[in-house]
């Protein structure tokens, strides 16, 4: 999978960062690894024209301003595969920023998860993913509950996290400041 993000502002990234240790020691819960970068997420695909997408990434960024956000509490999306996240607050900013930004990449992609449409999209930070059960994600949220995550962050970049059709070195990375 394929994904263009912004990855959170240094004192947030390190926050999470730091949150994922624990939850993988006490918890097993390290499926959030992958890709091992605090972000929200605002495009996800199956594949990208990365030669054709950077440009474009590079251009929308240079058109914009960092602006802020807020994360408040923790949220669970539900079913077989649960996911514990931080929400973000859909703010009129942030939605404009997204809705653009869908408009202008979205012919890069090919098999892009609906989830993430403007119509659809729940802007959150993951905290686990994929190895959560019902049996340990109480408990993870009772560990996590006296913690705050009333949280105002910084949006200044735009990333695009991918595998190389070779992945020789893992997960890439291009980032673009705004």
């Amino acid at each position: 999978m394929h994904g263009v993000v912004s990855l959170l502002d240094y004192k947030h990234y390190r926050l999470v960062k730091d949150l994922w240790a624990p939850l993988a020691r006490e918890f097993a819960v390290s499926g959030v690894y992958v890709p091992s970068y605090p972000h929200v997420s605002y495009q996800v695909a199956r594949y990208y024209n990365v030669k054709s997408l950077e440009p474009v990434l590079r251009r929308f960024a240079a058109s914009k301003t960092s602006f802020q956000v807020r994360a408040s509490g923790l949220g669970i999306f539900t079913g077989p595969r649960p996911v514990l996240y931080i929400p973000v607050v859909r703010s009129p900013e942030l939605m404009q920023f997204h809705e653009a930004l869908w408009q202008e990449i979205s012919s890069a992609g090919s098999g892009i998860e609906d989830y993430y449409h403007p119509a659809h999209w729940v802007p959150h930070i993951t905290l686990g993913i994929g190895d959560m059960k019902k049996d340990n994600l109480s408990q993870i949220v009772r560990s996590l509950a006296k913690r705050d995550f009333n949280w105002e962050m910084t949006v200044n970049n735009i990333a695009l996290i991918y595998d190389p059709i070779v992945p020789l070195f893992g997960t890439r990375i291009s980032l673009f400041a705004l």
